[in-house]
């Protein structure tokens, strides 16, 4: 079914068949930008509901509602967005006059009630009007319901559960969810409209390697450039299976194509790609959005993994369900893209202390200064960087500096001067004053040494 989508989400499709097609209610729970929009769209086009229902496609209408076409929050504002939506999709088949008018008419009172209570009454009356009359099944597909669930009255969805209870096999839900509707709010009669998803709650995965890889694929495409193997997996490592990021990281890897630096780029092994993706607006934007879509309970729960603790089962069980944590043939757990990883670590150094001097997050592959992140080095200078952090407070001579930066069959080739000239370019990034170094100092005659402690104004000894 690869074919029907941008992306294949053949397991989640096939999922919402089973369940309308079993006349039950389902809810969908995925992260940000995972793709649930997506998905709940794809029920309007012809070609999926003929791939997934066969038949039985022809006696069901689905109908798709943004929560964010809203015009009010509110009770009024809920009943008015589903029959307007109701009945663009009516003018679309073939329906009879005198149910689309019915339809119509209990949707002209809701949007100018004589009185609060004719809105419920008047909605009401337009959904029995479909579900006695109407040859189809009603398929109410509830996109962007996070707000909505958490923010109007509680009586909208007891009515929404009544209307379910007298018309089972005439009506079905598909809400769309960031998280299990019972943790985002709770209550008597909340818990009824909530009993309705109880076992048929579906997590969506990200997308698998082969998705991914096609993805990416499609928009190297839709550019005009050709990823080779070395970017597809840049892009893959950084993104994981999210297709919020793996566009936002595609984006960026464009732009190095657009200013002719993709060789350079990967000589230095992406570093400088992986700047322009911390500095980037979009990609920042969707691990901001992934990060805040997890419990506090659960950020924690990242930060002390990202420290060497062992997860929780319930914390690793619930980060797997969200697809931000992913379990390797070894059965060692890493997190999702190292894009996500990058914030989440940068969050677990703003909870600590600030510390004073160098610190390498060798994992990351960042710098930090007095607890700041430095410019992005280039290849060379992070393995000087490396060099001299794992020898803190010792000398580094010539010959350990040429053999870790360069390789021991350089020994001879590496004279003094281009020594000095790597060392001042990593000043550059590192120092507060590079003309006068705090803390990669020259030892005069014998090499360079980083301190673990800055000596104000000492630039050799």
């Amino acid at each position: 079914m690869t074919d029907i989508l941008s992306f294949s989400r053949d397991i989640d499709l096939r999922y919402i068949a089973q369940r309308v097609n079993d006349g039950d209610c389902c809810a969908l729970v995925g992260v940000s930008n995972v793709g649930k929009s997506h998905l709940l769209r794809a029920w309007q086009r012809p070609e999926v509901m003929r791939a997934y229902l066969g038949k039985a496609a022809a006696g069901l209408g689905f109908v798709y509602i943004d929560f964010n076409l809203m015009l009010e929050m509110g009770e009024q504002g809920f009943y008015e967005l589903i029959l307007r939506t109701v009945l663009a999709l009516l003018r679309e088949l073939p329906t009879e006059p005198e149910i689309y008018d019915r339809v119509n008419q209990a949707y002209g009172r809701v949007v100018e009630p004589t009185n609060p209570f004719q809105v419920p009454l008047s909605f009401n009356e337009g959904i029995i009007t479909l579900c006695e009359d109407w040859p189809r099944r009603l398929v109410l597909l509830f996109d962007e319901f996070d707000e909505v669930f958490e923010g109007i009255d509680e009586r909208v969805f007891l009515n929404l559960r009544a209307l379910r209870d007298r018309y089972p096999d005439q009506l079905s839900y598909v809400v769309a969810t960031l998280k299990r509707l019972t943790e985002t709010r709770q209550g008597p009669e909340i818990s009824e409209f909530c009993e309705l998803f109880a076992h048929d709650t579906h997590f969506l995965a990200m997308l698998n390697e082969a998705d991914s890889l096609r993805m990416i694929e499609e928009f190297a495409q839709s550019e005009e450039l050709t990823f080779t193997a070395e970017d597809r997996a840049f892009v893959l490592a950084q993104a994981g299976g999210h297709p919020g990021l793996l566009r936002a990281v595609c984006y960026v890897l464009a732009r190095a194509y657009e200013r002719d630096e993709p060789d350079r780029v990967r000589a230095a092994n992406y570093r400088p790609l992986r700047q322009w993706l911390e500095d980037d607006v979009t990609v920042r934007r969707e691990c901001v959005k992934l990060w805040n879509n997890l419990s506090s309970e659960l950020q924690d729960a990242i930060m002390g993994f990202l420290a060497g603790r062992e997860l929780d089962r319930v914390s690793r069980r619930r980060l797997q369900e969200k697809g931000m944590l992913t379990e390797d043939q070894d059965g060692s757990y890493r997190l999702l893209g190292k894009a996500f990883e990058g914030l989440a670590r940068r969050q677990r150094l703003l909870q600590e202390p600030i510390q004073p001097g160098v610190h390498v997050d060798i994992e990351a592959g960042e710098v930090y200064v007095n607890g700041r992140a430095a410019p992005v080095l280039t290849d060379l200078e992070y393995r000087l960087m490396l060099l001299l952090y794992g020898q803190i407070d010792r000398i580094c001579d010539k010959y350990r500096i040429v053999e870790a930066v360069w390789g021991e069959d350089y020994i001879e080739e590496v004279d003094d001067a281009r020594i000095e000239k790597l060392v001042s370019r990593l000043r550059q990034k590192i120092e507060p004053d590079p003309s006068n170094p705090h803390y990669v100092v020259t030892v005069r005659g014998r090499g360079y040494r980083l301190l673990s402690r800055p000596l104000p104004h000492t630039s050799s000894l």
